[in-house]
């Protein structure tokens, strides 16, 4: 189920994966703590030290283990109103009886924060609405971090995209993140993205965010192909960026991340031999090259 919501970014933190009353996850995410009782005081300090009483906590999932007691022993002493996206270890630790301490529980949420959206799940996705545009996906799950990267999904989090973070505590000095915190950090791997993907010249506040993906296996040679490529440029203020791949999938995540590297607003058709179902572009004949029907086409495809 996806609830949407509408909150002030100045009221907003994020955490995740606190696991209160989990003896095994020190040892197992290398957490600096003696024994459950100096983690779970720890991390209520560190939470309280954060957080204000009248602020707003969107838990991501897997907050306590064990019954009653352990729940009890630290869900009314943490600050804030908190909402709980359920993780895998809560379905079968959560009980009915203390439910009502959480403002909501629910498997997914989808709000906006001060314009931002964001979507918040448990674990982090591979896609999702809004990946190739501004809208950001929080999650938990993974126990990424600086002292926690020996999970069996760290050698997937290199297939995320640039505006999903973990927000659990082993990532945020075991404590909850602002909003503000978040912001700052997605823009940092916006910014190291685009470096990478080599799109920092797309990047701009004025004019349309066009782009064509040009194959290197068609790259123009004669003087009238150049001709005609620059015609694109001409009529739709649209950007080139060489690209090559050796198959349609390969290109497909290529074109992807430098896509969602450039974010919200963005255009784009592929030229070249590599023909793709459902994807925006014009196949161009590899011997043949660029024609003039072949621009015409992109164009059509960019306005």
């Amino acid at each position: 189920m996806t609830v949407e919501y509408n909150f002030e970014p100045h009221r907003i933190w994020f955490t995740s994966d606190t696991h209160f009353g989990h003896a095994n996850i020190i040892k197992f995410c290398n957490r600096p703590f003696r024994d459950v009782t100096e983690m779970n005081e720890e991390i209520i300090r560190r939470w309280n030290e954060t957080v204000p009483e009248d602020g707003l906590v969107f838990h991501l999932g897997d907050f306590c283990y064990g019954g009653s007691k352990e729940w009890n022993d630290v869900m009314y002493r943490l600050h804030g109103k908190i909402y709980l996206i359920l993780g895998n270890h809560d379905f079968k630790n959560i009980r009915s009886g203390y439910t009502g301490r959480f403002e909501h529980i629910t498997q997914q949420m989808s709000i906006r924060v001060g314009g931002q959206g964001i979507i918040l799940n448990h674990n982090p996705f591979l896609c999702y609405g809004g990946s190739y545009r501004d809208v950001w996906q929080l999650f938990g799950h993974v126990h990424s971090g600086p002292r926690s990267n020996t999970g069996l999904d760290h050698a997937r989090l290199q297939y995320l995209f640039p505006r999903q973070y973990d927000v659990g505590v082993d990532n945020n000095d075991f404590r909850p993140v602002s909003f503000y915190e978040v912001k700052e950090k997605i823009e940092a791997q916006v910014r190291r993205a685009q470096e990478e993907a080599g799109v920092h010249a797309f990047i701009d506040n004025e004019g349309p965010r066009n782009i064509v993906f040009l194959d290197s296996a068609i790259a123009p040679k004669t003087k009238a192909q150049k001709s005609a490529l620059g015609r694109i440029a001409e009529e739709t203020a649209a950007r080139t960026l060489e690209i090559t791949a050796t198959d349609g999938e390969r290109l497909k995540e290529a074109i992807g991340r430098r896509i969602s590297a450039i974010g919200g607003g963005a255009r784009y058709v592929y030229l070249g031999p590599i023909t793709m179902n459902d994807f925006r572009q014009v196949t161009v004949d590899a011997k043949t090259g660029i024609t003039e029907q072949n621009v015409d086409d992109a164009i059509s495809l960019l306005r």
